[in-house]
């Protein structure tokens, strides 16, 4: 609970007494490698503090996997349109190793954003943490080719490179592996 507490104590207006309102609502959760945090056509429930491990967001589209986000230690996950909605997710989140997260229930959030405006802060900027996000991954997408991608993960977050099975890392770029394959051999070249 140690990374939660250190989360949180980067948010402005953070005290003891209020990590100490949190921690009736918390729960520990492990999850293996391949397992599920969230299935897709699931309403999300929960939201996760990754404590170790990593995950990774996902979505299908005629049966192929697209990877949108990976999950690290001292993030939080979840589907946010399902969890804001109560609606069920067009996303999943699978573990792509053995996870321990820190999990706070949906209606747990809603009790605590009546006792305190701390946690409507906290609330509103990790939901625009996670516009950010998805808005930095479109333009990612978008705006760079294959390779330039690549590169852009070698010099940003070369850590996801050594823990994440290259059939992921290639989802997420959004290229077929063997494309991955050309450029790491191309780049290693260089």
């Amino acid at each position: 609970m140690e990374a939660f507490k250190k989360y949180l104590s980067n948010f402005p207006l953070y005290s003891a007494e209020l990590f100490d309102e949190i921690l009736p609502f918390l729960s520990e959760k492990y999850i293996d490698e391949g397992a599920h945090f969230l299935r897709e056509g699931k309403v999300c429930r929960n939201l996760g503090f990754v404590e170790e491990g990593l995950l990774r967001l996902y979505y299908l589209t005629d049966g192929k996997e697209t990877t949108t986000c990976f999950c690290k230690e001292n993030t939080i996950t979840c589907s946010y349109r399902s969890l804001i909605t109560q609606q069920v997710s067009d996303v999943a989140i699978q573990a792509i190793e053995p996870t321990k997260l820190l999990v706070l229930s949906y209606e747990s959030l809603q009790k605590l954003y009546t006792t305190n405006p701390f946690w409507q802060q906290v609330g509103r900027m990790a939901a625009e943490n996670e516009y950010i996000v998805t808005d930095c991954h479109n333009r990612f997408i978008n705006d760079l080719t294959a390779t330039e991608r690549y590169v852009q993960i070698m010099e940003t977050d070369e850590e996801i490179l050594q823990r994440v099975p290259l059939h992921y890392l290639a989802s997420y770029l959004q290229i077929a592996p063997e494309t991955l394959s050309r450029i790491r051999k191309k780049l290693s070249r260089t």
